[in-house]
């Protein structure tokens, strides 16, 4: 006679951490009247109250954001991240997008469409139906290409259309949730 035995998998220690920092980089071809030289590559935003991404038109922005891992990203089996709620229901369903940003080197009062690190592929696409909020976005390739120091940054962007969310400086920054062993 033969039974099975099933055996649970172990369970994952889990760490939660808000981000440490975060920014909108605007990179456009036409005229940002709020940005030194009304360059849009030129403004800083990394202290205004929400962030956003539109794509579409002239304009190619994105958010940039920045992250502490709690552990060694050697420990880490999974990372997701929860960003708060939009700051308006989304009127269409729209598709985010999340990359790595090739670099965690940029500060929050300095960083715009000039200085801001390069940009890895697209590597997690969600839908977001209208008058939804983002799921917790799977950003584990991200968490596991952490620097030796733990740091690490991803690009939240759409495919097309916009949204804007709120940031850190609003006091509801997003959460990086670090599963590990």
């Amino acid at each position: 006679m033969l039974a099975n035995v099933a055996t649970a998998a172990p369970k994952l220690n889990e760490l939660s951490r808000p981000a440490l920092k975060d920014s909108t980089i605007l990179r456009s071809t036409v005229s940002c009247p709020d940005c030194p030289e009304r360059n849009c590559y030129k403004c800083t935003l990394g202290h205004n109250n929400t962030i956003l991404a539109n794509t579409g038109g002239l304009a190619y922005i994105r958010s940039i954001v920045g992250y502490q891992l709690p552990v060694p990203a050697k420990k880490v089996r999974k990372c997701t991240v929860q960003f708060p709620a939009f700051t308006t229901p989304l009127q269409a369903p729209i598709n985010v997008t999340v990359s790595r940003a090739l670099s965690s080197d940029w500060n929050e009062d300095t960083v715009s469409g000039e200085t801001a690190p390069d940009s890895g592929d697209v590597f997690n696409t969600v839908q977001v139906p209208a008058y939804n909020n983002m799921e917790a976005l799977d950003v584990t390739q991200a968490c596991k290409a952490a620097s030796a120091s733990g740091e690490f940054s991803i690009y939240l962007g759409s495919q097309f259309g916009r949204f804007e969310i709120w940031s850190k400086d609003s006091g509801n920054p997003s959460i990086l949730h670090t599963y590990y062993k």
